[in-house]
């Protein structure tokens, strides 16, 4: 999140800024001075009051009442009566307000003169220096290839390549203005389009009435309601106001600071053709292109959402509003304290009609939120679509050498280059400590650093992937806790978006990123890696390794008995009796013990156990077919046991032999299942039986306390 720290700290100044200017105490004049009543716009005497409220005021019936120019009537009760006054901040709010409306209607309806001469003779500096690199570049380069010839030193320099690509970076350079300014004007015209066609050059004359000009700045005089308890709705209607003001120079400021930023990219276009030329600062001149494309395409995807902004404002906003209070003493509930109205864009703001009840008050503010959003939200989608665009290119770059020529992407095999190994790194203990059901050796790899720095083995070992033996395997089934940190390892692979921290899409994307490059160097794990984890599904060529390796149908199918499969499986060489019989354990124990993988069809042990024996006797028949298609659908239904097969190169064989003990512990399991219900059912059955025989013995005893009663009377 640190990436996005400044627009934070840009929030809270705003923020800031804003509960400052509300928290400034508004209170009444000082009563015992006599102030200067406000004027009649339309009679120019003093002491006027807005007709419209005596009317609210008398339907309302609370006695209140404005009194116009009898400031000694007012000073007898100013709690009841209204008089208004010029207002000295309410005035510089006024004409505030309009500055900052002028401010955003120049800004949105002028535009920039891109390709004016003092621009481009700033980036005819950049070009002549530029133009300098590259010549001496191209010494350096010739330099070296003489020396190489005449020494017989292979120097890796080829001739037409280098000569290709220094033609290239001048022909760049000469016309790198013309392509920058070109890229700007295309998406000047894009805003332009989006802004008249979806009617956003009407957005800005929403919160006041009129056009945009200089008379609205110079004739304005503000009031305010001198009653003590309106001066709430003074100090909220201000706010309001400023936080207005606040949202035309954030969206002017930002437009601007966008053209400034592209007229910089200009002038250090002509060194993109250095930085893009050597791969140890070619980064640079992809950042450099980044960030171009970022604030080029904020312009037109902030033109679309203004424009769609002010389509929406002009139908209505999607809401549930009442708007049938308009102009009515019932919807006059939040009182209009000054003489700046403002108002949502359904509204004909009035006196009356100020934002004086909840609906249209919320309206208000809904469409100041609309406002940030469409600001804020172009800079942080690009910002998102910069940060992971380019690392995908780059992986799908890698994973397409790689699949197209797997020995030798790109040409001849590169001499193998030497990885350090992470100091943090635990290899080695693993060897030394048992490892006990669950316990996993962990390796730091977090940071793009670590991941370059570590060797394949150990990404495998901290994604909890590396297995050197069916026991691990197993380890990866019966553990949940490993089990569901397996899993989502390998689904943040094959889809990085689904992590759900930003640093962790990060981590693992660049996992992805450095694979793949390692891959189209012929790395051999970072290739199975690539064709295990990282591509949608395993096609059949990819399962050829253990296909291939699977014991031969006719080695197992050569009786005509009635034994079960695993019963005439042998055990295959690469795997030793004591892993074999900790393989078996580990699943009797997990069939006995562990969570039970409830579903619909699965809701107890027994059905789980009996499911699993269905399940793994019908993938060891199609193992063992002599059918190359079911053998590759029975590797398929092994679920996502098989990528960790195909990375860590574990063969067919030692699959059988997997599926063997697992079958057998199932069947282990099934059979004590089968017993204790046995021995339950027995025991039902006894203990019914000697309730039986006790019921006729209770009856003759009845019979014979009766007799004995009988005989006695």
């Amino acid at each position: 999140m640190n990436r996005f720290n400044w627009i934070k700290n840009i929030l809270i100044i705003f923020t800031s800024f804003f509960l400052l200017a509300n928290l400034s105490p508004v209170f009444a004049q000082n009563l015992e001075t006599t102030p200067l009543l406000c004027p009649d716009s339309n009679t120019g005497k003093r002491g006027a009051c807005p007709p419209e409220l005596n009317n609210i005021y008398e339907q309302q019936g609370k006695g209140e009442l404005c009194v116009n120019d009898d400031y000694n009537k007012f000073k007898s009760d100013p709690a009841k009566y209204h008089i208004w006054i010029e207002d000295p901040e309410v005035t510089a709010q006024g004409k505030a307000n309009d500055r900052a409306r002028q401010f955003i209607y120049w800004v949105t309806t002028h535009a920039a003169i891109d390709n004016h001469p003092v621009l481009t003779k700033v980036w005819g500096t950049a070009r002549n220096l530029s133009y300098f690199l590259v010549i001496l570049t191209a010494a350096l380069l010739g330099l070296g290839i003489i020396i190489g010839q005449r020494t017989n030193f292979e120097t890796g320099i080829k001739l037409w390549p280098a000569i290709t690509k220094i033609l290239t970076a001048i022909l760049y350079i000469a016309f790198s203005a013309t392509i920058v300014i070109t890229v700007i004007q295309l998406s000047e015209i894009m805003m332009k389009f989006f802004i008249e066609n979806l009617g956003g050059s009407d957005l800005f004359n929403i919160y006041f009435s009129g056009v945009s000009q200089e008379k609205n700045y110079t004739d304005f005089v503000g009031c305010r309601d001198l009653n003590i308890r309106v001066q709430e709705a003074a100090k909220t209607e201000i706010f309001m106001l400023k936080l207005t003001n606040g949202s035309y120079y954030f969206m002017g400021g930002m437009l601007l600071l966008r053209k400034i930023i592209l007229w910089f990219l200009l002038f250090v276009s002509p060194f993109l053709a250095i930085l893009l030329s050597f791969a140890f600062i070619k980064n640079v001149g992809m950042i450099w292109i980044g960030v171009f494309f970022q604030w080029v395409f904020y312009g037109p995807l902030l033109a679309l959402f203004l424009g769609g902004l002010a389509s929406i404002w002009k139908y209505g906003i999607p809401f549930v509003f009442d708007f049938s209070r308009i102009d009515t003493a019932a919807g006059y509930i939040y009182p209009s304290a000054t003489s700046i109205l403002y108002g949502g864009p359904a509204q004909k703001v009035s006196v009356t009609n100020n934002g004086n009840y909840v609906d249209t008050f919320v309206e208000y503010v809904i469409t100041l939120i609309m406002l940030w959003a469409v600001t804020i939200f172009p800079w942080f989608l690009l910002r998102i679509f910069r940060d992971y665009c380019c690392e995908g290119i780059n992986a799908m770059k890698n994973m397409m050498l790689a699949n197209l020529n797997p020995g030798h992407p790109g040409g001849p095999s590169p001499s193998p280059t030497p990885i350090p190994a992470n100091i943090n790194s635990n290899v080695g203990v693993e060897m030394k400590i048992p490892r006990e059901i669950g316990a996993t050796v962990k390796t730091r790899i977090e940071t793009i650093e670590e991941i370059k720095k570590a060797k394949t083995e150990d990404i495998s070992r901290s994604l909890n992937i590396k297995a050197s033996n069916i026991t691990d395997i197993a380890h990866f089934e019966t553990n949940k806790t490993l089990n569901e940190t397996t899993n989502k390892n390998i689904n943040y692979l094959k889809n990085p978006i689904q992590a759900s921290t930003p640093a962790e899409r990060q981590k693992y994307m660049n996992i992805r990123s450095e694979l793949s490059s390692r891959a189209s160097k012929a790395d051999p794990i970072a290739n199975r890696f690539i064709k295990s984890f990282i591509v949608s599904k395993i096609n059949i060529a990819e399962k050829e390794s253990i296909i291939k390796t699977l014991p031969k149908p006719t080695e197992i199918l050569t009786s005509d008995t009635k034994k079960n499969i695993e019963e005439i499986i042998a055990v295959s060489p690469a795997v030793t009796l004591d892993e074999y019989e900790q393989v078996k354990k580990m699943w009797i124990n997990a069939y006995e013990k562990g969570e039970i993988p409830k579903t619909e069809n699965l809701r107890s042990r027994s059905e789980w156990v009996e499911y699993d024996i269905v399940l793994i006797t019908n993938t060891l028949n199609k193992l063992l077919s002599d059918d190359k298609v079911l053998k590759a659908q029975a590797l398929d239904e092994i679920g996502f046991i098989l990528p960790i097969f195909l990375v860590n190169n574990l063969s067919g064989d030692q699959l059988v032999t997997y599926l063997k003990a697992k079958i057998e512990a199932a069947r282990t399991v099934k059979t004590l299942i089968d017993r204790e219900k046995e021995v339950t059912e027995k025991l039902k059955t006894k203990s019914e039986e000697t309730v039986e025989v006790l019921k006729p013995k209770k009856k003759e005893a009845e019979k014979t306390t009766e007799m004995k009663a009988e005989l006695n009377n």
